[in-house]
């Protein structure tokens, strides 16, 4: 039995649309849900990060320098993730650790 090869083409684009169709697009919509999800949790720590760094006076800061309070502000707001990161190291865990005893 002879196959038409023009016909095996044409069947074959029906497949693969077919496959994206039900198996990719249903896929990359929940990968997408799944990143807007992580991007909010990180979002909402850096504006946690920020709004502790407002809130603090110059004293609580672990350098107490005159400027300190307005350093960390531009570090949060100009490095967004990576700055609230490194806030919460060197700056909310320091407070807290001298304020729990």
């Amino acid at each position: 039995m002879k196959f038409n090869e023009k016909a095996i083409n044409s069947i074959m684009k029906w497949v693969i649309l077919t496959l994206v169709v039900l198996i990719i697009i249903p896929v990359t919509f929940h990968i997408g849900q799944l990143l807007w999800g992580i991007a909010l949790l990180f979002f909402s720590f850096w504006i946690t990060m920020l709004v502790d760094c407002l809130q603090k006076n110059e004293t609580d800061f672990p350098a107490k320098g005159k400027n300190e309070k307005l350093i960390w502000s531009i570090v949060l707001i100009f490095l967004n993730i990576v700055g609230a990161f490194l806030y919460f190291v060197l700056v909310f865990t320091k407070y807290n650790e001298v304020t729990d005893l």
